[in-house]
């Protein structure tokens, strides 16, 4: 835990810890946090949007006023991949989607393609195994497609802006706009942005946005 005089401070696994050492060995930083014995783990450092592997005498230089960021794994090897065209290491055999996303710094409107599986997409709740033969690559692109939910259900949409119109078409197919009025809200848009879809308005869609859609009868 880290404390007002130390100067240092960096993270396990999320937990903060302080020192007043510039440098420390991975051994070092291991034991500080319990992990021990030191060799019956992993550690992985994340510095520059990548991972790397920190061996037991491997030592890290701690700059004051910055947070270093390291990743335990109970396990007795790395594994390694690339995350466009950067080298990472890792501590486990598959590694979640949403971890790659976060630790590399690739926006949620990027999607994951693993190069070395002819592009196929990764999808956002998937993991990518590392453990196979050869090096894994991922590569990030802007996605194409999002998924969204509409009224409960997730639907798979073309990564573009829509109508009013067009999404009470998703809630109800063939909807009959002369004789059935649509109330459309919506949560978790661009930017976080929430309201009312209203007539003779548009809104670009992102993954995870939530459209709720009620019809009612105009007579």
């Amino acid at each position: 835990m880290a404390k007002r005089h130390e100067k240092y401070q960096f993270t396990v696994d999320g937990a903060l810890q302080g020192t007043s050492d510039k440098i420390m060995d991975g051994g070092q930083i291991r034991e500080a946090t319990g992990k021990v014995p030191a060799s019956d783990f992993v550690l992985i450092q994340i510095v520059e949007s990548s991972g790397r592997s920190i061996s037991l005498e491997d030592q890290v230089k701690f700059v004051e006023g910055e947070t270093a960021v390291f990743l335990s794994f109970r396990s007795d090897r790395v594994f390694t991949f690339t995350v466009n065209e950067r080298g990472w290491e890792w501590g486990a055999a598959t590694i979640a989607a949403a971890d790659i996303h976060r630790y590399a710094g690739i926006d949620e409107d990027h999607e994951l393609m693993l190069d070395s599986d002819g592009d196929t997409v990764i999808s956002p709740k998937g993991q990518l195994d590392l453990a196979g033969n050869g090096v894994e690559r991922v590569r990030s692109r802007e996605a194409k497609t999002v998924t969204i939910k509409v009224n409960g259900r997730p639907r798979s949409v073309e990564k573009r802006r829509y109508s009013y119109r067009e999404i009470a078409a998703i809630a109800y197919p063939n909807p009959d706009f002369e004789n059935f009025n649509y109330t459309t809200t919506y949560l978790h848009g661009v930017d976080d942005a929430e309201g009312d879809l209203v007539e003779g308005e548009s809104i670009k869609v992102k993954n995870g946005m939530v459209f709720n859609v009620r019809r009612s009868d105009k007579s």
